[in-house]
């Protein structure tokens, strides 16, 4: 279980996934962060007395396209940066952005439900393994696509742990640039995955048909392939394969990172 505030873990990048900024169907970087700055000044004229928050709706509902990924989860139109560097991202209805003010009854879940929430990563990770995704990834946009699949974080440690017979030391990772850098590009994967699928809505494992959802399967026997190694992770990266070839040269890409951590972590 991890004891670190995974939504706010420092001064340059916190997490929103669970307000919902992933389930827009336009959900790139560069889609999101004009939908978050437009909001961001926006708000500034609620807060300066210019407009009042309904109207600060009722501009939003006109401007923003709210089509979703999955219809059942709400995406808060109130998530925002919350800096002028536009590094931090979070809930702009926060008493600490509002002098002390306490806005959040007027969200979709509310003050209580937004107070108390805490993701699955918080049970799930280990204070280690969050510590390492922390300390490794320097910007929002990733750091919330990652922090938030357990299971791409977990296979990984998992792996590498079981090849070299001990647990992954934190400390050892921060004061190590190669052992970072190496992290970074696994990371990264999480963005510049050459096989993912384009073909359905789809967040990590799960895919998604109006309010309903599943999590993919990858058919390797059509593809004259055992299960592989990597599965967790294939599907962790939205995975969709069309040859044998596709797979094996997957699982090179992974098989190269691990090996090169496995090998400097020695």
């Amino acid at each position: 279980m991890s004891v670190i505030h995974l939504c706010q873990p420092d001064t340059s990048k916190s997490c929103a996934a669970c307000c919902g900024i992933y389930n827009y169907a336009d959900n790139t970087r560069k889609s999101l962060t004009q939908r978050l700055v437009f909001r961001s000044r926006l708000f500034q004229k609620v807060k300066d007395g210019e407009i009042t928050l309904e109207q600060y709706r009722d501009v939003l509902r006109h401007k923003e396209n709210s089509k979703r990924i999955f219809k059942t989860i709400y995406s808060c139109e109130f998530v925002g940066f919350l800096d002028q560097t536009r590094r931090k991202i979070g809930c702009m209805l926060h008493p600490i952005q509002n002098n002390g003010v306490d806005l959040r009854e007027i969200s979709f879940y509310g003050r209580d439900i937004c107070e108390g929430h805490f993701c699955p990563s918080y049970e799930k990770l280990t204070e280690a393994e969050a510590k390492i995704v922390i300390s490794v990834i320097p910007d929002w946009y990733l750091y919330g696509i990652v922090i938030t699949d357990i299971d791409f974080v977990k296979s990984f440690f998992k792996i590498v742990q079981d090849a070299l017979g001990e647990s992954i030391s934190a400390d050892a990772i921060e004061s190590n640039h190669r052992l970072t850098s190496i992290l970074s590009k696994y990371f990264a994967l999480k963005t510049s995955w050459p096989f993912r699928d384009t073909g359905k809505p789809r967040f990590g494992k799960y895919f998604f048909v109006g309010e309903e959802y599943d999590v993919d399967r990858i058919d390797y026997a059509a593809l004259g392939v055992d299960l592989h190694k990597y599965d967790s992770i294939f599907l962790s990266l939205s995975s969709a394969f069309s040859t044998k070839d596709e797979v094996n040269r997957a699982g090179l890409i992974l098989d190269d990172i691990i090996e090169r951590f496995c090998s400097e972590y020695r």
